[in-house]
């Protein structure tokens, strides 16, 4: 396979060169370059070239100049070499800020990337001079640009975390940022990176899901719900409801990131209400108070439904294990189990009246689960007793007969 891609790169080459004054000098300057420095290369495997859009199409210059250098780059106004960041979003936004033009390759592509790209941290950066404000060839590369499905993409989701910390994890270059630059390091281990990164689910949300891709910023504290509920739609529309967000956006103060984090979100524990397990709730209610009743009420209801589940689970295998039919009861153990679920997410409202009213149907499932089991070892038992006594009337019916037939033989 490597074999033929090699070649297939040769021919692709060698027929590109009789067309352009650029593949051809380069390839020559590439032979003395490593394999990551080689620039024909880059170009060929990069979706530029697939598209056929040439060298001259970025940086100007005659492809057709084949004799003269000069010719071909220096003496041509519209050649652009070494480019100015400043210079890139005219460059790229020449093709990708055209609406006709990039309907030609997709009829679904977007065209705002550069006015979304000036609203955005970077660029608000980039307007002030500071030139190590990431743009276009920082996130995407210079040749070998790739789509964005593409997994060798710096841009495909599961590289998305490790781009952006190719600026954002270096201390020297972020050092007159004041931002952090410890971010990678704790989404790594928050429940976001190990789904992404260790599982690669690439449904979880990396950098751009939370700040955004070209208009990158992030997320005021007023919004942040917002921005989580993209995901977590019901957790965000009880937390908007309850008391709690109302004092919290009185006082200017975080929203989910206040109990979660923001890039280590660790995963939801049942241990985080446990106030003898160092609740998150103590953060901010050192004293307890009102809100350790609510909290050790919400740790109460969701540890007794566990408890009502893991009792159902048990006598129901245990009827099952003995050969009982008991399927119609697993649909009981189901509806408990999703009760479980939406009484974790419940807690968001902050109101324990609303939790307990929909914890309830749990409960009444996990009881009809365990009654049902319990009733099937009972049925099991009383069977059990049938054929203990039906043997021992068939034992004795057995032995008066044998009786009998001796007597008559004799």
């Amino acid at each position: 396979m490597m074999r033929f891609y090699v070649i297939f790169l040769l021919m692709l080459i060698t027929t590109l060169s009789a067309e352009d004054s650029c593949i051809s000098c380069h390839s020559e300057l590439d032979e003395e370059r490593d394999e990551s420095d080689k620039i024909v290369a880059k170009y060929l495997s990069g979706i530029h070239a697939q598209k056929e859009v040439g060298c001259a199409d970025c940086h100007g210059g005659d492809p057709e100049a084949f004799d003269d250098e000069d010719e071909a780059m220096w003496d041509v106004d519209n050649f652009l070499a070494d480019m100015e960041k400043q210079d890139q979003l005219d460059m790229c936004g020449k093709c990708h800020s055209d609406p006709q033009y990039m309907r030609m390759f997709s009829a679904s592509i977007k065209t705002d990337q550069v006015s979304q790209y000036l609203t955005s941290e970077h660029g608000k950066s980039l307007v002030k001079g500071n030139q190590k404000a990431a743009v276009c060839s920082d996130c995407h590369s210079y040749h070998d640009i790739l789509p964005v499905q593409d997994p060798r993409s710096i841009v495909y989701a599961l590289n998305v975390p490790v781009t952006c910390a190719q600026c954002h994890a270096d201390g020297q270059y972020m050092k007159d940022s004041g931002l952090p630059i410890d971010q990678l390091s704790q989404f790594k281990k928050s429940v976001h990176g190990v789904a992404l990164l260790e599982k690669e689910d690439i449904t979880a949300p990396a950098c751009n899901d939370c700040h955004g891709n070209h208009g990158a910023a992030p997320p005021d504290v007023v919004h942040v719900k917002d921005i989580c509920g993209t995901c977590h739609v019901n957790n965000r529309d009880l937390f908007q409801k309850s008391h709690l967000f109302s004092e919290l956006s009185k006082e200017g103060f975080g929203q989910c990131e206040a109990c979660h984090e923001n890039h280590a979100v660790l995963k939801p524990d049942d241990s985080f209400l446990d106030w003898s397990e160092n609740s998150v709730c103590i953060k901010c209610h050192l004293d307890g108070g009102s809100a350790k009743i609510m909290a050790d009420h919400f740790y109460t209801i969701i540890d007794s439904l566990k408890e009502n589940l893991k009792l159902a689970h048990s006598i129901i295998d245990s009827a099952e294990n003995k050969g009982m039919i008991v399927s119609e009861l697993f649909f009981d153990l189901e509806e408990a189990r999703k009760v479980l679920i939406h009484t974790r997410t419940n807690i968001h409202s902050f109101s324990t009246a609303y939790v307990d009213t929909n914890a309830a149907p749990g409960f009444k499932a996990a009881q009809a689960a365990i009654l049902g089991a319990q009733a099937s070892l009972n049925e099991l038992g009383f069977r059990r007793k049938g054929l203990f006594y039906f043997s021992l009337i068939i034992t004795f019916l057995v032995v008066v007969l044998g009786i009998k037939i001796r007597r008559m033989k004799k």
